[in-house]
């Protein structure tokens, strides 16, 4: 006992206080910062995530001073702000630690200078308890224990105890509740020194039992994937699929060549013949089928001729019904709810351009009621998915590509993140079990399958590549996914020719994308797997031929940019782990040279308007990104200068020392002046859902205004008289959202889809035996 003590009394190390799952004694009340609340004598305090981590930092300082500007900088780096949200962060903080006395008992303020933590911290959980563990039990008592009045603190850790007891970690059904009840009435009758007390009694002893018996327990196996297979291998596409709950039958899209548009099949898991679920309406694609929780229903999108409408069909055939709009096919993506009455989306409440907000839809009335929870102005969330069980609510928050994965309560409320990715999320599904979630990204180049555990941590690598879209059965451990079968090339189409054929720029037998052309017109720089791993290619004009100019490893690059003499790029480089940064390739020589900081996590940049400078977004996501203006890059006069907050994409017209950039969540193409002009909203057609389809050419903007599965239609906008032209319409599937081009104004690069091929596979998916 004595021994847990000690141990339960050591101030946070550095890497503690990263994790998001820690639990701190603070003076007389315990903090739970995964969960955002701080527990004292009386109903637990709810905080907003900035005041927990402006108590961090105090934590790391403790019993120091801390200056105002350090803990702005250190908590609000990725936002332009004012000194009046340290001071309500800190107010927020004092009434729930109820600091109201003089003088203050936790938080000190230092008049003029800053702040300084008073209260005696030390870490409630021991290093003996694995972090995944306590993390699921904290969890479950917050589902399953605040409500009892004025006990629930005591209640969530006697749960926890009475967990990490037992054998299995798991609380048995009736001694947990009469201790839960007796802890209740004891915290009701004691002092206050007493709660503070009573959590480290009750979290000192679960540690000794739990140490005692299982001695370094290590944490849950690792994922094991088996039965690899093919489900299909017909020619052509078969898209999206979704396995039914007992995980005997799959449905899907198909490409129908003799119509051109895509039809809903279902067919077994084993050798089957396809069964089409939905009569065949020529004039649309049918696509994203999602079973109900039941198996009897089929909820699925219908695109055509500009809109998107939600349809629900039973599984076994019939007559569909019509449940709505949609909205955007590529935004509205959605789940059913367990009760099998509702989905749960994503739309723009506000107007096209607004955030996305999950929320609710009755398919028999059709109304619609947002989902309370942790959702902050600019916030992109969609793609909600349940948990077999129904407990939690996970959605991915950013549009590719700056995403990752969260989690909630299946009622709303605080959020969690699971992924530190900022990357490219395609698709996701829950397991069988509710304990992880299985997702596709190609934050490492290709993308492949990875599974991540609720519990947190670093994302397992499946080793299932070429993978995209997966979906996990209920009732059992198949998952299924989109085998990935499609290339890209990039073309060339002449605008002053009549037909507008697309010429390919270098053949390849990988996948070329994201084409920039130079300034000079003599090269096209583009990036491309055709020798195994993403690297930065470039064509010389007239030649046929193409050449590497970066060899990296265990990378993926991105936003390749030309500098104005044409001589080298700016390259995004991301890699597993690390912040991402921003390097320039010098194309002679092949150099790289990094102008970002070794701390900072670089979504995008470009050349700046003066000599040497550079242009930066910096931050987690597009929605956080502040966009710099940076001279002397590396130097020790470096300079940074903030020029907008929340920046999706970015161009800058050095000529006239302009910067034109989008808002995630806000409608309209923006401009500045530099190095200090005013904001200016200049169209609302262009905006952040245009991602990096608007390019600065010739002083006005080129856009992509519309593009479907086949054909994309090109627009010009003069910033200066606000005027829009047509410039192409051209019969071409694109790859990405993405284009360049050639300084004559003639010549137009795009990302081509080449090869349209993919198929369904499917693998069980367990936890390795215990090692």
């Amino acid at each position: 006992m004595n021994a847990n003590l000690q141990l339960l009394r050591r101030l946070p190390s550095a890497e503690q206080l990263k994790l998001q799952n820690l639990r701190l004694r603070v003076g007389d009340c315990a903090v739970d910062v995964g969960a955002l609340r701080v527990i004292g004598d009386g109903e637990p305090s709810r905080v907003t995530s900035r005041a927990i981590a402006v108590l961090l930092e105090l934590v790391r300082h403790a019993g120091n001073t801390v200056g105002r500007e350090d803990l702005l900088e250190a908590v609000w780096k990725d936002r332009v702000t004012t000194p009046d949200v340290l001071t309500q962060a800190v107010k927020e903080l004092r009434r729930a630690f109820a600091d109201g006395d003089k003088p203050a008992r936790y938080i000190e303020t230092i008049p003029k200078v800053g702040y300084r933590l008073l209260a005696d911290v030390s870490v409630i959980e021991a290093d003996e308890i694995p972090f995944g563990r306590i993390d699921h039990l904290a969890l479950r008592a917050e589902n399953e224990s605040w409500a009892e009045p004025n006990g629930g603190e005591a209640t969530a850790f006697a749960l926890a105890a009475s967990a990490l007891a037992s054998d299995d970690g798991n609380a048995p059904a009736e001694a947990p509740a009469a201790t839960m009840r007796q802890a209740g009435a004891e915290q009701r009758t004691a002092g206050k020194w007493f709660a503070p007390l009573a959590v480290l009694l009750a979290l000192a002893l679960a540690a000794a039992a739990y140490v005692a018996r299982t001695a370094h327990a290590p944490s849950p196996p690792p994922w094991r994937v088996s039965n690899l297979r093919a489900v299909t291998s017909d020619p052509g596409m078969e898209l999206r699929p979704h396995i039914s709950p007992d995980g005997t039958r799959v449905a899907f899209g198909k490409l129908v060549q003799s119509t051109g548009f895509d039809r809903l099949y279902i067919r077994a898991m084993e050798p089957s013949q396809l069964v089409a679920l939905a009569p065949n309406t020529e004039v649309a694609h049918d696509m994203q089928p999602m079973w109900s929780p039941d198996g009897s229903r089929i909820a699925f999108s219908r695109l055509g001729k500009g809109k998107c409408t939600l349809f629900v069909v039973p599984s076994l055939g019939g007559r569909e019904r019509e449940i709505g709009d949609c909205q955007d096919f590529f935004t509205s993506d959605y789940d059913w709810a367990p009760d099998g009455k509702q989905l749960i989306t994503a739309l723009r409440m506000d107007g096209r351009q607004s955030d996305l907000t999950l929320l609710l839809w009755n398919v028999e009335t059709g109304a619609r009621q947002p989902l309370r929870y942790e959702h902050a102005k600019g916030d992109q969330d969609l793609e909600a998915r349940y948990s077999p069980d129904g407990r939690w609510i996970a959605f991915r928050r950013g549009i590719s590509p700056y995403s990752d994965l969260f989690v909630m309560h299946a009622g709303g409320g605080a959020v969690r993140q699971l992924t530190h990715l900022s990357g490219r999320i395609r698709g996701y599904a829950w397991v069988a079990d509710s304990s992880a979630l299985v997702f596709s990204t190609d934050h490492q180049g290709k993308p492949e399958l990875y599974a991540v555990d609720m519990a947190g941590g670093a994302p397992q690598r499946l080793g299932v590549e070429s993978a995209r879209f997966p979906d996990a059965a209920r009732g059992s451990n198949t998952v299924v996914y989109e085998i990935s079968r499609t290339t890209t090339d990039v073309v060339e189409v002449d605008l002053d020719a009549a037909a507008k054929e697309p010429r390919k720029l270098a053949a390849s037998t990988g996948s070329d994308f994201t084409p920039v052309a130079s300034p000079d017109g003599t090269r096209v720089a583009f990036l491309s797997t055709r020798s195994g791993a993403v690297q930065l290619w470039v064509s010389e004009r007239g030649k046929e031929d193409a050449y590497a100019v970066t060899e990296y490893r265990d990378a993926t690059l991105s936003n390749p940019v030309w500098r104005g003499d044409s001589a080298a790029l700016l390259v995004g480089v991301h890699r597993d782990g690390e912040p991402s940064r921003l390097a320039e390739i010098d194309i002679a020589s092949r150099r790289e040279r990094v102008v970002s900081g070794k701390d900072e996590n670089v979504l995008f940049g470009a050349y700046g308007a003066q000599p040497g400078s550079v242009v930066l977004a910096i931050g987690a996501s597009s929605n956080g990104a502040r966009l710099l203006q940076r001279t002397r890059a590396g130097t020790p006069q470096q300079a940074d200068e903030v020029l907008a907050q929340g920046v999706q994409h970015v161009e800058v017209d050095a000529a006239r020392s302009l910067v034109y950039y989008t808002h995630t969540g806000t409608a309209g193409l923006f401009r500045r002046a530099l190095p200090s002009g005013e904001e200016q909203r200049l169209t609302q057609t262009i905006t952040s859902l245009t991602l990096n389809g608007w390019h600065l050419v010739g002083g006005k903007i080129w856009y992509i205004s519309a593009a479907d599965l086949h054909s994309m239609t090109l627009r010009e906008f003069d910033p200066d008289t606000r005027s829009d032209r047509l410039v192409a319409q051209l019969a071409i599937e694109l790859g990405e959202f993405n284009f360049s081009v050639g300084p004559d104004l003639k010549r137009v690069y795009l990302p081509r889809v080449s090869v349209e091929d993919s198929d369904i596979g499917a693998f069980e998916l367990q936890r390795s035996s215990a090692r």
